[in-house]
């Protein structure tokens, strides 16, 4: 048995935050939600996260700059950016993030 964590999620659609917290609470990890990228980005730097799933596209600071700020805080918490509307730009921007 896998060693269950403590995941952050930033999104910002009803539907899709409630579907992830699900799974992944249905899994064992404790899931703590939040719908905009500043209070996320605030939760974050406050919480004891193991992993963070956030949308690109968020009210208050947007995932690319959640990312930024995340790193110079917390340099090893992973950070998987999700999002429907993406290109290869915003791919590549956020691995150099």
């Amino acid at each position: 048995m896998s060693a269950c964590g403590n995941i952050l999620i930033i999104e910002d659609d009803p539907g899709i935050a409630m579907t992830l917290r699900r799974v992944l609470a249905d899994e064992g990890h404790q899931v703590c939600l939040e719908k905009r990228g500043d209070s996320g980005l605030s939760r974050a730097a406050e919480g004891s996260f193991d992993l963070v799933l956030s949308d690109i596209k968020l009210p208050g600071v947007g995932g690319l700059d959640l990312v930024r700020q995340l790193h110079q805080s917390r340099p090893r918490l992973p950070i998987i950016l999700m999002t429907a509307h993406g290109s290869t730009e915003t791919a590549i921007q956020a691995s150099i993030s």
